[in-house]
């Protein structure tokens, strides 16, 4: 699932809990594919996929979230991509403010 970068009139706290949602929904199709008969093999390859790609996720995020489950995870990167948006929109306004 792609996150799309764009501008959006929701506020941090909405967008923060689509992220959260989005996540909780990754892990509701994970364990669904598992529970179905005859998919064993299927199941662990998403299972394969979606640990790789949350222990990416994992590395990321700044120092301190090495040992997290699942949900918290999500949550420190909707914080960390909020704080990373709002690094970006204040070195724009400084850079506008100092004419570059």
């Amino acid at each position: 699932m792609r996150v799309r970068m764009r501008s959006s009139k929701r506020s941090p706290r909405a967008r923060r809990k689509v992220l959260v949602t989005r996540g909780r929904n990754i892990r509701r199709q994970s364990l669904s594919l598992a529970n179905e008969s005859g998919a064993a093999a299927a199941a662990e390859s998403v299972r394969t996929s979606i640990e790789r790609k949350l222990r990416q996720l994992q590395r990321m995020l700044p120092a301190g979230c090495a040992e997290i489950n699942m949900e918290t995870l999500f949550q420190r990167t909707a914080e960390h991509i909020f704080l990373l948006e709002a690094k970006v929109r204040s070195l724009q306004n400084l850079s506008t403010f100092c004419g570059i």
